[in-house]
């Protein structure tokens, strides 16, 4: 092999390829990149065994092959590599990289170790790069992050009555996000196959997304790379069951200011656990934190709110993430009894289709 490509280019393909390798790994060529070179062109195969991800880069090719090295080291090269072109080709056993005054020999593993990627699938949906980033970042927080149901440690994504759902959940809270859509498939992409996603979508371009015919992987593609994701196995629970209908008590706020009152009390809370209590009475909301070891301090917002007094608990910690989410400047808490699940949506929710529902606790 022996190639000349700008360096840029391949520094960022490889930021992105680099998402979907082992960082440790039982599996030592996991942690490698493959890359191959033939017709104008370099590629970039990177997989845990859980996304399988292929990046082209336009590059003069003089001498095609295939090599496999470390994705670290290569990485971390080109990155703090100066020049604007740089120079590859294999030497044996060894990768020749060479840019400006610098040169480099990285050993290699043969090639053959590399795993075997899934046969991809051309998409036949294409849906907008934005529209996925946006909602990933809706909804992703509210995600599983310690081990529980399978089917919680994962976005759940499919199309229902002409809209696109994107839930996110771990059991004490859930996060939908609906913007007007259409998409026919039911995916559910485990939280480390979001951030190669992230990693890989601009936000200009569009996906085409298809899944195996039996359910095991979904296809993603654009112009310039494929990434085949292997999908949990299980049912996503029926969440739209769970989203209250019926209130008691609905107060109006400012994002900003319960944010800010929120941020001010969580500066004596320690841990994952910040339990407020939440007191409304006529146009008042009272945020209150106590604890005999930390301290205690109490918070006053005005708020759009006539009805009787309503006194609730909630991780502090789990209204914060969810305001950070909205795209509105005022939200609706929406509260049944202090023991039931309250929802919390956009003021104007066809302009900022995204709700959450949070489960309350004894303070």
């Amino acid at each position: 092999m022996k190639i000349q490509i700008d360096r840029e280019e391949f520094e960022e393909a490889l930021k992105k390829a680099r998402e979907a390798t082992e960082k440790k790994s039982a599996l030592p060529i996991l942690t490698n990149f493959l890359i191959s070179a033939e017709d104008g062109r370099l590629t970039v195969k990177a997989t845990d065994l859980e996304n399988y991800l292929v990046l082209n880069v336009k590059a003069e090719v003089d001498e095609g092959g295939s090599v496999c090295v470390s994705s670290r080291s290569l990485s971390d090269i080109v990155k703090n590599l100066t020049s604007a072109i740089l120079y590859m080709e294999t030497d044996g056993d060894k990768l020749v990289l060479t840019g400006g005054r610098s040169k480099f020999k990285l050993p290699t593993v043969p090639t053959e170790d590399f795993p075997e990627f899934p046969e991809t699938m051309e998409g036949e949906e294409e849906v907008s790069g934005n529209l996925i980033l946006e909602g990933i970042e809706r909804v992703e927080y509210a995600i599983a992050k310690e081990e529980t149901r399978i089917a919680l440690q994962g976005m759940f994504l499919r199309g229902h009555e002409d809209r696109v759902h994107f839930v996110g959940s771990d059991g004490h809270r859930l996060a939908l996000y609906e913007p007007e859509g259409n998409f026919s498939e039911e995916l559910l992409i485990p939280r480390k196959s979001l951030k190669v996603i992230k990693k890989l979508i601009t936000g200009i371009e569009s996906v085409r997304i298809s899944k195996s015919e039996d359910g095991s992987f979904a296809y993603l593609t654009s112009e310039e790379w494929r990434l085949v994701i292997r999908l949990l196995e299980g049912e996503y629970p029926d969440y739209l069951a769970v989203i209250p209908k019926e209130f008691s008590a609905e107060v109006l706020v400012n994002v900003e200011d319960v944010r800010r009152a929120l941020k001010r009390l969580s500066s004596l809370a320690e841990g994952k656990i910040f339990p407020v209590k939440i007191t409304l009475s006529d146009n008042l909301a009272v945020f209150e934190f106590m604890d005999p070891e930390f301290g205690e301090g109490r918070e006053e917002v005005d708020v759009d709110y006539v009805g009787e007094p309503f006194e609730i608990g909630f991780n502090g910690k789990y209204i914060m993430e969810a305001l950070d989410a909205f795209d509105s400047e005022r939200v609706w808490m929406r509260f049944t009894t202090p023991d039931t699940a309250a929802l919390v949506e956009a003021e104007d929710y066809e302009r900022d289709p995204y709700r959450c529902i949070i489960m309350p606790m004894r303070v």
